[in-house]
């Protein structure tokens, strides 16, 4: 059964320490994990950066705000009520993790957020729609960090043990992607 939630990778990130742009390394790896969700689109810094992908591309519509900016993205594009982002460097992430974490969504919830083991995980997160407006108002005041902003607003945080932590072991530095092959020789073969 398909979502009717709008599911967006955030891959806008400017791969300073890996110097390698990360969605080039991890997209083909989380994209079949969303495949319950009827849309899917990429969150970009511009239409450029990203080619060979059957999905929508979504441009920021605030430049140079990080990851902020493109969830605020995400929600003004989305015709869905929700919005599901997954940053473009979680490769663990599970199809079984994302319908557990969507099966918490109350009704009255406008952010559905984990933490893995006392660790807040925004960008991966479930956001409402009318969540837009405070973000841009955050924006535009100078805030910067999803964290942040969440902490300026209700949100429901559902609590995860140990057993998610590696689904959330995000690939920052090359050291860490050769460590993380080593690790997935298998999947990756």
């Amino acid at each position: 059964m398909m979502i009717d939630v709008t599911a967006v990778v955030l891959c806008g990130g400017m791969s300073k320490r890996m110097q390698i742009p990360k969605h080039t390394l991890f997209l083909n790896r989380i994209l079949p994990q969303l495949q319950d969700f009827r849309n899917i689109a990429l969150s970009v810094r511009d239409e450029s950066q990203i080619t060979g992908f059957d999905f929508p591309l979504w441009p920021d519509c605030v430049r140079d705000c990080g990851p902020l900016g493109g969830i605020l993205t995400a929600l003004k594009m989305s015709e869905t009520e929700y919005v599901f982002t997954i940053p473009c460097d979680v490769p663990n992430i599970t199809r079984s993790f994302i319908a557990e974490l969507l099966g918490k969504l109350k009704e009255d919830d406008t952010c559905l957020i984990p933490v893995v083991c006392g660790n807040v995980q925004p960008l991966t997160g479930i956001y409402h729609v009318s969540t837009a407006d405070p973000i841009e108002c955050a924006l535009t005041a100078g805030v910067r960090s999803v964290k942040s902003f969440l902490d300026s607003r209700k949100v429901h945080y559902v609590h995860f043990g140990r057993e998610s932590e590696k689904i959330f072991s995000n690939i920052n530095t090359k050291e860490e992607y050769k460590n993380w092959l080593d690790e997935n020789k298998e999947v990756n073969s």
